[in-house]
């Protein structure tokens, strides 16, 4: 089977798209070895705007999948080609962020990812998902039927769960002037993230004489309406306690992650929520939302709470900060969640999706 895969994402600064476009890629060669691998990306590294996206899949993927005589083409991040590709295609839609959220999206960009790209998964002969969460949503908003949908959850690299050395840690700190104790944040900035209430139980959390050892660290690269987030910092005088990194490169994300005190994700939704994972791969205790697909991931192994609950997060906060045998226990239960995650799990499942898309569409042809 030759199957033609979009890896744009995997290009430039990649985020949680390009990271799974990456790892899934690198277990499809070593499981797939009966089939070929068609890897298509740009010249150009950089980020793409909508438009030069909506040409990117709607016109070049498909002649190139084309070109490369693909039996079937697999988007795993956006829009589904309407054109010049005969064949099945395999889409994964790993939340419906956009059409739940879209007062946080520019309009311009609100038009594709809202309005197109949920237009064009009807193109699509099968669709991957990353969670039961984002399921329920496609099948309840998009009016997908359950038959096309196969969830297939993401899983963490085995690097994260190394201990880096003292002199890895020593000096990812010094890259990004970490402080010695830290709240961590992995993730773009913008409205989703709920990043404002962080900073605000932040602010009330330091006010404890327990709790004013920590930092909060903030990373990721900006994505939308990010601005008021510097705004607040100033206001409550936080600047010299939050820390902002801009985007982390990948190779420093372990020493970043086994430095961090607890790692704190109050996101509004999410289709997975990778950085958690992540995060407890490392060994690092999670105090993350209740909210979507959160508690598949998690599982019992971290403290769940409403991401409006602020005083629920300041107690949590001073709570792992303070007991070592909370920290200990987390630690623990973090090991045994993240055994049911796997890449190569996650490649087998993807190839089965390919496997009856392919016989779907010769029986339909």
């Amino acid at each position: 089977m030759r199957v033609a895969i979009d890896i744009q994402t995997t290009l430039g600064q990649p985020t949680g798209f390009g990271f799974y476009v990456s790892n899934l890629v690198r277990e499809l060669q070593k499981v797939g070895t009966e089939d070929e691998f068609i890897l298509l990306k740009p010249h150009r590294h950089e980020d793409f705007s909508t438009p030069q996206r909506f040409i990117w899949d709607q016109v070049s993927l498909p002649v190139a999948a084309y070109r490369a005589h693909a039996q079937l083409f697999h988007q795993p991040c956006f829009s589904a080609p309407f054109a010049f590709f005969k064949g099945p295609i395999v889409v994964t839609i790993h939340d419906i962020i956009s059409i739940l959220f879209p007062e946080n999206i520019p309009f311009a960009s609100r038009l594709f990812y809202s309005k197109w790209m949920p237009f064009s998964y009807r193109r699509a002969t099968k669709i991957i998902t990353i969670s039961e969460s984002t399921k329920a949503d496609i099948m309840r908003v998009l009016k997908i039927p359950e038959k096309m949908i196969t969830v297939i959850p993401l899983a963490v690299d085995s690097r994260f769960e190394k201990v880096p050395s003292s002199n890895e840690v020593k000096r990812v700190r010094q890259k990004y002037s970490l402080p010695q104790d830290y709240i961590l944040h992995l993730g773009t900035l913008e409205p989703r993230k709920n990043l404002g209430f962080l900073i605000d139980v932040f602010s009330e959390a330091r006010k404890t004489q327990e709790n004013q050892n920590l930092s909060l660290v903030i990373t990721g690269k900006k994505g939308w309406y990010f601005e008021g987030l510097f705004e607040k910092v100033r206001k409550l005088h936080l600047s010299k306690k939050v820390i902002f990194t801009g985007y982390v490169d990948d190779e420093d994300k372990p020493a970043l992650y086994r430095g961090a005190r607890l790692f704190a994700f109050p996101s509004l939704y999410e289709g997975f929520g990778l950085p958690p994972l992540e995060a407890m791969a490392a060994g690092v205790p999670v105090i993350s939302s209740h909210t979507s697909s959160m508690p598949e991931v998690i599982g019992r192994a971290g403290i769940l709470l409403s991401p409006h609950d602020k005083q629920g997060w300041i107690t949590a906060i001073g709570r792992v900060n303070r007991e070592s045998d909370l920290r200990r226990q987390m630690r623990e239960n973090n090991r045994q969640q993240v055994k049911n995650f796997s890449w190569e799990k996650t490649a087998r499942a993807t190839l089965r999706v390919y496997r009856e898309a392919v016989e779907e569409y010769r029986h339909e042809a």
